[in-house]
This record gives structure tokens, C-alpha cells and sequence, in this order.
């Protein structure tokens, strides 16, 4: 630091936001868990247990005949003549469709099971959410991966409770 000597530097250094004893704590979810101790009463052990999800899973899949094809044959499954960026032009669709879902900008990822209910069953949509998301989280904002969507089979998003009203009905 020019023109600082160390006694300045160290008063700066040390001046950092929060002081180093400081412990922050968030408890906005700690309805959904209980406290139980090792020997599973419930009591004020640091461990805890799922009381119940914190929102809706809802599930897609793609269909298997799809899984490693190319954007031209995808096109073609769609119905959609092929440009001559094919990848592009999937790309496009696959967005514009993103964009069409009642979904938050973000939804949790969690591991995929066969309760959780298929609410989209169509491609479009499996790719709009598969080429958005991580093994973690979808984002609508995320530039579509097509690539990683044609490795995938299913996921399943978390819907959080403030956006479930805004789903489809679930078929029996």
C-alpha cells in the first residue's frame, strides 16, 4: 500500500466488516426440522431431522429414443424443419420455451424418483429444463447445454411453495 506505513496498514486490515468473533445464524427454515439427540429423543442435540420437503418435486424425463441424437434429428421429432444452424435454432425453441414455464428464475435439483409426478411430459420441455439446469440447481437464464441434456434421463426440480399454485393439475 503506497504511502501507508504498517502501523496504518494493520488499523485498515483489521477494520474488515465483522469482526472475527462474529457468528451468524439462519433459522428461516428450522420449522421444517427437529432436534434429536443420539439416541433419537427430540431434545437440543446439534443433530437434526427432515421433518418433511420444503416445496412440490415435479419431475421430467426424456424420452429414451432421444438421448445422444443431434438438434436436426430433435428438430425433425418436434416437427420443426431444420435451418441451416440447426443447433441454434433448437437453442431458440428451447429457451423460448423456458421461458413459457410457471416456474421461479431458479429451482433446487434433487434426486429423481419415480413418486415424484411428471407434470411436462413433452420433449420441448424436458430439454427447456435438462439443458438448464446442474446436478444442483435450473436456472431459466442459463444458456441451454443440449449436450449435457442429451446425457441426462431424468430430474427432478423443487418447487418452492410460493410457485405451486401456478403448476399444472397432477393426472391421475
Amino acid at each position: 500500500m503506497i504511502g501507508l506505513d504498517r502501523v496504518e496498514c494493520g488499523a485498515v486490515l483489521h477494520n474488515m466488516s465483522a469482526p472475527p468473533r462474529s457468528v451468524v445464524k439462519y433459522s428461516g427454515l428450522s420449522e421444517m426440522t427437529t432436534a434429536i439427540d443420539p439416541t433419537g429423543t427430540e431434545g437440543s442435540s446439534p443433530l437434526f431431522k427432515r421433518l418433511s420437503t420444503f416445496g412440490t418435486p415435479v419431475r421430467v424425463v426424456l424420452m429414451p429414443g432421444l438421448q445422444g441424437k443431434s438438434a436436426t434429428f430433435i428438430l425433425r421429432h418436434l416437427a420443426v424443419e431444420p435451418h441451416r444452424d440447426s443447433a441454434k435454432q433448437l437453442e431458440a425453441l428451447i429457451n423460448a420455451r423456458a421461458n413459457e414455464l410457471p416456474l421461479p428464475e431458479g429451482c433446487a435439483v434433487i434426486p429423481a424418483t419415480s413418486e415424484h409426478p411428471i407434470l411436462w411430459s413433452d420433449t420441448l420441455t424436458a430439454l427447456a429444463i435438462l439443458s438448464k439446469c446442474s446436478d444442483s440447481i435450473w436456472l431459466r437464464s442459463k444458456q441451454p447445454a443440449l449436450f449435457v441434456a442429451m446425457q441426462r434421463k431424468q430430474v427432478t426440480l423443487l418447487v418452492p411453495p410460493a410457485f405451486v399454485h401456478h403448476l399444472p393439475e397432477v393426472s391421475p
